[in-house]
């Protein structure tokens, strides 16, 4: 089944650490029902979502692209990529919408993988990862594309903890000083 995503906890969550950024270009991976693209079109010049089903309700200021992730978009092409991944464990992914695969994170790593590709390398990448999801596979990814992943906010549920995390190019080490 293919339906829209309608907002709840994790994309108000979202949505108040998106507040925090600003820019040119912008990508929402998995726009779901556009809420996100509304406040982002606030504090970027160009917004552009993506996702699977159409939304139903009019975007004003942004524009949406049906496709699977980011695929079609070129190489550092975005100041900021965010998603919100469908990250409930399944054995099998029977709702696109909210099923993340076995561990729950298999959504949020395809995601990932093509944030990393699309966003400028002064870029930032905003993912929410829910408690349910094992976030080593995550640092993996970041650890191998030289990238930090810091926690902006967090909200602890009665049955489960969201955090909203920003991925950015680690700081090139500095030179050490020429000792006396």
């Amino acid at each position: 089944m293919n339906r829209v995503y309608l907002a709840s906890e994790d994309s108000l969550l979202l949505r108040r650490v998106l507040a925090r950024f600003s820019g040119e270009a912008c990508l929402e991976i998995g726009s779901g029902n556009g809420g996100n693209l509304s406040e982002l079109v606030k504090r970027f010049s160009f917004v552009v979502g993506t996702d699977i089903v159409p939304p139903e309700m009019p975007l004003g200021g942004c524009e949406l692209v049906l496709a699977d992730r980011a695929s079609c978009f070129r190489d550092s092409t975005f100041d900021l990529v965010a998603f919100n991944p469908p990250y409930l464990p399944s054995e099998e992914v029977s709702d696109a919408a909210v099923d993340g695969g076995r561990d729950g994170v298999d959504a949020a790593v395809a995601f990932l993988e093509e944030a990393v590709r699309v966003v400028k390398a002064t870029g930032t990448i905003v993912i929410l990862l829910s408690s349910y999801n094992p976030k080593e596979r995550i640092e993996f990814i970041c650890r191998k594309h030289g990238l930090t992943m810091t926690i902006e906010e967090g909200e602890r549920l009665f049955y489960e903890t969201l955090a909203v995390y920003s991925i950015r190019r680690a700081p090139a080490m500095r030179a050490a000083s020429p000792g006396p």
